[in-house]
């Protein structure tokens, strides 16, 4: 034995010698092949960073210089098109906005032409050429359009075109240039991308080579065993590595793909949830979405006062579904477990529990795992979802996490939908009530209404029992009106449209009615009254009684803010060239409406604090849906101690006027003040 360990020895004593010896056969077999090894692997590294760092230098001049140079090249370009729309819009309108916007657009471009500036001269020297050639021709363009004066008076047809046609080769120059400019710029790109190409190619090339090299000098020292195991070695740990990266990559693919498939489920499961205002189907659909893709049972409970009440239960066993369908409705009473979800407002993970199985599906099955999420909205509980999960499953935190995902697009689905349900419930009682007023308070206003006009016509009456009749009369007339308004006013939130019957109505016959309605009340007041038709309006097509009424409370509106000494007038003129529809308005010039308050006058029964309750704030609402019915539009122009301007639009009556129907000579009219 020691024998045998003594030529082992010596062996490798040998060997030792022999690598450590140097002649001209070991340094042509070792020496010269490692160096081309190590010089390959050196050239290997080097090469790719010097390759690199040249083409990153060359994609960084594209990023920031030269794509932003011909962005701005380009925009240039945009913005002298936009300039000859600019001035062609202010010379057709004559608007000052298109002036602004035109100058906006100088400025603009004057910034891009520094820009400009800034990148040209790190390109190459046709581009910096061709941003002078541009900075002129932009100049001259620029001075012929002030100039001609095009942005400073709108000008005849004739002229502006005369004019533009002969400035319009500066403004060609310019946009040519702008052109050449953004060519060059993108040739100066090109250029970098060919020799970020041809580097690359180069690159390649010489890795190619290296790389043969480097084999052809790994195959000469394949009689180093040691190094060739060594490198095996190396090379096995490499790939466990890839292979642990391969694993982990699989895993992390497997949880995105997890993930997605939970989000599109959400979505899913939102959309369907938000498609109806149902209260019963909302809750519905959200057990249906629960079994089968969370649990193999489940049941939605709600709060009503102080209990939970079943509404809605789904099984993955149709005959199971069948008899838990018994429980819809019932009132049952919760185990601690439901209810500490319920207090504590999270998804709480029950694991197993008979009583909780009794309380869900009616069975005492202890093996199934158990989950209770709570629905909440507007920080209040509005119920609660117990499920169970199929046989041999168990509930993680993951499945709490989606399943109370899910109950809160429930919980707000459920919340708008028994919103939905009360909201149309106070409307159906209101038209209800409505419905009695208009019914019931009728016939017998209808009876002191007649009895007043009898009472009036009786003989022997003193002035003061005459006097309170008529009061009796004027106010039952009054409570008529206010009963009537009620109901238009429902129809008018109702998104109803106020039943009409459109005549043709003569506006100057309408407009004599309105003021002999109102002269008295004026001349009262000492208000002036005063209404306009201006020449060529036209008969309008609406409802005579409705229109009458519209102006009567915009009329009467004024009449109760107008100072004595004041002035009403009421105006009917074209609205439009082609006079098809009819523009009325109703001025005076009272203490008008603070603008904050504008927003809010057409609101029924909104009143402004210093109006001191003068009328119910119906009618300027109910005049919004009469006039909007006939397809009209009305609006208020208003500025505090100046006075109100309402205006309204009826459309005209179409049809060909004949000679004998031509409207009269404007009219004018006033109401005589107290003491004329």
């Amino acid at each position: 034995m020691r024998g045998s360990l003594a030529t082992r020895n010596g062996q490798r004593q040998a060997e030792r010698r022999s690598i450590l010896r140097v002649g001209p056969e070991s340094t042509w077999t070792t020496v010269l092949p490692v160096a081309f090894i190590i010089i390959s692997l050196l050239a290997l590294v080097i090469l790719p960073i010097v390759v690199s760092q040249h083409t990153a230098r060359m994609r960084r001049e594209i990023t920031r210089i030269a794509e932003p140079a011909r962005i701005g090249a380009n925009q240039i370009q945009i913005d002298l098109a936009s300039e000859l729309d600019k001035i062609i819009a202010f010379q057709v309108t004559g608007q000052q906005q298109y002036r602004r916007d035109y100058e906006r657009i100088l400025a603009e471009e004057q910034q891009k032409y520094r820009m400009l500036q800034s990148l040209a001269p790190q390109l190459n020297e046709d581009v910096r050429q061709d941003l002078v050639v541009v900075l002129d021709a932009m100049n001259a363009w620029h001075s012929a359009v002030r100039s001609a004066t095009f942005l400073t008076t709108p000008q005849p047809e004739q002229v502006f075109l005369t004019r533009l046609f002969e400035r319009h080769p500066y403004y060609e120059k310019a946009l040519h240039a702008s052109s050449q400019l953004e060519i060059d710029i993108q040739q100066a790109i090109d250029d970098r991308i060919a020799q970020i190409r041809q580097a690359e190619s180069l690159n390649i090339s010489l890795t190619l080579i290296l790389t043969v090299l480097a084999m052809t000098s790994a195959l000469l020292v394949a009689g180093l065993g040691r190094q060739m195991r060594l490198l095996a070695r190396e090379a096995m740990r490499r790939r466990q590595e890839a292979e642990r990266e391969a694993a982990d990559a699989k895993l992390a693919r497997a949880l995105a793909e997890q993930e997605e498939r939970r989000a599109a489920f959400l979505a899913t499961a939102g959309q369907e949830l938000a498609s109806s205002l149902d209260y019963e189907a909302t809750i519905a659909t959200l057990a249906k979405l629960i079994v089968p893709n969370l649990a193999e049972v489940c049941a939605v409970d709600m709060i009503h006062g102080d209990e939970l009440r079943r509404e809605a239960v789904a099984h993955r066993n149709p005959a199971r579904m069948e008899e838990l369908r018994a429980q819809v409705g019932k009132t049952l009473p919760a185990p601690e477990s439901v209810k500490e979800a319920i207090e504590q407002r999270a998804a709480k993970l029950i694991g197993s529990s008979a009583e909780v199985m009794r309380y869900l599906d009616g069975t005492e099955d202890a093996t199934r795992s158990l989950m209770a999420i709570p629905l909440v909205s507007r920080g209040q509980s509005l119920g609660v979802i117990t499920a169970a999960a199929p046989s041999g499953k168990v509930f993680t935190r993951e499945d709490a996490t989606l399943a109370e995902e899910l109950a809160r697009h429930a919980s707000l689905a459920i919340d708008n939908a028994r919103l939905y349900l009360e909201s149309q419930q106070a409307v159906q009682a209101r038209e209800e009530v409505l419905a009695i007023v208009s019914h019931d308070l009728r016939n017998p206003l209808n009876a002191v209404i007649l009895a007043g006009q009898l009472l009036e016509g009786a003989e022997g009456l003193d002035d003061e029992s005459r006097e309170q009749i008529e009061l009796i009369g004027l106010s039952a007339q009054r409570m008529n009106r206010l009963i009537a308004d009620l109901l238009d006013i429902t129809r008018v939130e109702g998104g109803k449209r106020l039943p009409i019957e459109q005549t043709r109505i003569d506006v100057e016959a309408l407009f004599r009615e309105t003021y002999e309605l109102f002269k008295a009340q004026a001349a009262a007041s000492e208000i002036t009254f005063r209404y306009h038709v201006a020449e060529g309006v036209q008969p309008v097509y609406a409802d005579r009684h409705r229109v009458l009424q519209v102006l009567s409370n915009l009329i009467g509106n004024a009449m109760k803010f107008t100072p004595a000494g004041g002035m009403i007038t009421f105006r009917a003129e074209c609205a439009r060239e082609q006079c098809d529809e009819v523009l009325f308005t109703v001025a005076d010039t009272g203490p008008g409406i603070p603008r904050e308050n504008l927003k809010d006058i057409f609101n029924p029964y909104w009143q402004a604090k210093r109006t001191a309750r003068l009328g119910a704030g119906l009618g300027l609402p109910i005049a919004k849906g009469i006039v909007e019915s006939h397809g009209g539009r009305i609006w208020v122009e208003s500025e505090p101690g100046k006075g109100t301007k309402f205006g309204f639009t009826l459309p005209a009556f179409r049809e060909e006027l004949t000679p004998a129907a031509v409207s009269p000579a404007p009219h004018s009219h006033s109401a005589p003040q107290r003491g004329e």
